[in-house]
């Protein structure tokens, strides 16, 4: 795809986000084009690391298949039919349907999505707060924000892993850390650490690598988590091995909480967990042994019916022993100072009786308050009008066909819908069915401030892929022609100064320099107490107990559908994909060519599945189709799908039915607090596909 590049000749300092890791980069740009991209040694994020999907950038940047024009929908939803039109046309077109909408059935009947955030997640809910829709969705219910709001529930922050104070121990759970990196913490500072003599803990269903370096690997069963973290807080109280000065001086509801976690010894909940009780307890004394200890919890930890109530659990077993906001341990987050991801969403223009009205706010409400609706409340507007009717959706680099739950559901709606727009780099399945298309830049195609656990960033816009725009261009133009331009800046490059004015410095700065240290302060509760109405850390939570949610966390079992088959199917990422992205580039795509399902040698001789066979893997009346790996790396009853496939090469359409694990998920057994889907634990058969057979 031809591009040009918007710079001088030169190395550039940049941020990646091919992945949400935010790696340092170094791009070369010679004789008009970009001739590599490399890890940055000075960047105190990746040191220079840089991953197979980071290298992969210029493929990305001039992929034959990037969308390049505006596109009009000409054939039926999902045919790929369509005709290029220019900017103007295109926003001028989304502009007139959003204000239909919002005239005919009123500002909630948009829902604004995206997928994974690419640091314009706060431009997105800017937008909906000043259009008027509470509906904003993303994958919020199953990857952070049940850790987020555990965190705000119970301590009035969240944490990260605090690897510059040389934690002694960390604690990895569901989280493959070196494969797959999060926002501004990404695996080589915990393979560092490592090298330099940090232990692990791992918990995990799969024996992965860093598992098989751990000091302790707890192989969980899938959905077992919540009552393996309880039953490691018995034994450690048990023992009395907690911190007892923090506990007390710092903490509130301890009592009832050593009452209630009794029941959970780890005799008692083996049966759930899958982890002999010996294990459990040598790994939680080693845990509270540690004079200071890290916890990473993953997206995995986050995917099931009990995802609120393990991240609570979780983060009550690092303050029992002392590790809130000390060196080494889980450091409280603390703002930049910039206009960044508190101030930037301008919630205060949502008056308060249209927050009211924000799909999943009756069943799901921690979920609420973080500002986001819930999925399966979304498709029930769209396709039965309840509890309104939602007509239009503009979304905003998401895949929902295969990003989602209940993925024949999402279809469903999708089909009902007045009018989809969709913004991003190709034509996506989901992109097909929408009406108008708009290409987007990635990220060697923008500038944009990044806020990291350490640091802010710039990074750089280099190239113009053809006629792409980007999504704060998009948001700012549909702003002004929707009357509420007063909401934003003129124009989008001009936030850029705007945004780093409260700290004194402007764009130009922060490109020069590159990124802006945050002063990394610990201990800040022995000054300032938790932002809680007490002051105190909560063991037991009196405000989840207002909500009518439990105030101590607690496992509870997951919907059983014995007939679905004997194994439990759960889900894991790839290391060279993003969710659903990249498949498209022949680089990563030919490491990892086809859908993998894992499955125990004992399992496959029971089934009847060559390893390298296609086997199909059903549940609820669905089946798909998936290459099998045979492998001792899990349990004999546990199957491990891989997660977001399709086929981009076969078309508009890529195939999104045949490999897609979310045709095997629903929403019917989400969690009360955060509606998290369950994609881990669930029953399901498999077997041998015979030849020429499908999905």
């Amino acid at each position: 795809m031809p591009y040009a590049t918007t710079v001088e000749d030169g190395r550039y300092r940049t941020v990646c986000r091919m992945c949400h890791g935010g790696c340092g980069a170094l791009v070369d740009v010679a004789d008009g084009r970009l001739t590599a991209v490399q890890g940055d040694p000075d960047n105190p994020n990746n040191r220079g690391f840089l991953c197979a999907k980071g290298r992969a950038s210029l493929a990305q940047l001039d992929h034959p298949d990037r969308l390049t024009r505006p596109l009009l929908r000409t054939g039926a939803r999902g045919s790929g039919s369509y005709r290029p039109i220019g900017w103007e046309e295109a926003l001028d077109r989304v502009a007139e349907a959003l204000d239909t909408t919002r005239r005919e059935h009123g500002p909630q009947s948009l829902v604004v999505a995206q997928g994974t955030d690419r640091n314009y997640q706060e431009w997105l809910f800017r937008f909906a707060n000043s259009y008027g829709t509470p509906n904003v969705l993303g994958p919020a219910h199953v990857c952070f924000y049940p850790r987020v709001m555990a965190g705000i529930l119970t301590m009035g922050a969240f944490t990260f892993c605090d690897y510059e104070g040389s934690p002694d121990l960390v604690l990895l759970w569901g989280c493959n850390k070196s494969m797959t990196h999060g926002d501004g913490v990404i695996g080589t500072r915990l393979l560092d650490a490592v090298r330099s003599g940090t232990r692990m803990l791992v918990v995990d269903p799969r024996r992965t690598a860093l598992a098989s370096r751990a000091e302790h690997h707890l192989q969980v069963r899938p959905g077992g988590d919540a009552a393996l973290a309880l039953s490691m807080i018995h034994t450690i109280l048990e023992a009395n091995a907690h911190d007892h000065d923090f506990v007390a001086r710092h903490t509130e509801g301890f009592d009832d909480l050593a009452a209630h976690v009794t029941a959970y010894a780890p005799e008692a909940v083996e049966h759930i967990t899958g982890v002999p009780a010996g294990q459990v307890r040598e790994a939680a004394l080693a845990y509270a042994a540690a004079p200071a200890a890290a916890i990473e919890l993953g997206t995995g930890a986050q995917q099931n019916r009990n995802s609120f109530q393990l991240c609570r659990a979780v983060l009550i077993l690092s303050a029992l022993c002392g590790n809130i906001d000390r060196p080494g341990g889980d450091v409280i987050w603390e703002p930049p100072g910039i206009i960044g991801r508190r101030a930037l969403p301008l919630t205060e223009a949502l008056p308060e009786e249209r927050s009211r009205l924000r799909l999943g706010a009756d069943r799901h409400r921690i979920l609420s308050m973080a500002g986001w609706a819930h999925p399966r409340s979304v498709w029930d507007a769209v396709l039965d009008h309840r509890p309104y009717p939602v007509t239009s959706m503009l979304v905003h680099g998401s895949n929902l066909l295969v990003n989602y739950a209940d993925s024949d559901r999402v279809h469903a709606a999708l089909e009902r819908l007045d009018f989809l727009a969709v913004a991003d780099l190709h034509l996506t399945p989901t992109a097909a069915m929408a009406d108008i298309v708009l290409p987007v830049g990635g990220w060697l195609e923008r500038d944009q401030i990044v806020e990291h656990a350490h640091y802010v960033a710039a990074r750089r816009k280099l190239a113009q892929v053809g006629d792409c725009r980007s999504d704060e261009y998009i948001l700012t133009e549909l702003s002004r022609r929707l009357g509420l331009g007063h909401h934003f800046w003129p124009h989008a490059d001009a936030s850029l100064d705007a945004r780093l004015a409260p700290i004194g410095w402007d764009w130009k700065t922060l490109a020069d320099r590159s990124y802006r240290p945050t002063e990394l302060r610990y201990h800040k509760y022995r000054t300032d107490g938790f932002a809680t109405r007490s002051g105190r850390l909560a063991l037991r939570s009196d405000a989840l107990r207002a909500f009518g949610y439990d105030p101590l966390p607690a496992h509870k079992p997951p919907a059983d559908n014995p007939g679905d088959g004997p194994y439990l199917l759960t889900s894991a990422h790839s290391p060279f994909f993003f969710n659903s992205e990249f498949r498209n580039i022949p680089a990563l795509r030919g490491k990892e060519p086809d859908p993998v399902v894992e499955l125990h040698p004992r399992a496959a001789a029971r089934e009847g599945i060559a390893d390298g066979e296609w086997a199909l893997v059903s549940a609820r009346g669905r089946s798909i189709r998936l290459r099998a790996r045979v492998t001792d790396r899990v349990a004999p009853d546990v199957v491990v799908a891989a997660a977001c496939w399709w086929y981009p090469e076969r078309g508009p359409d890529g195939g999104w039915r045949e490999s897609n694990v979310n045709r095997l998920t629903v929403n019917d057994d989400e969690n009360e607090e955060m509606g998290s889907s369950n994609f881990r634990g669930i029953r399901c058969s498999i077997r041998p596909v015979g030849a020429g057979g499908g999905g």
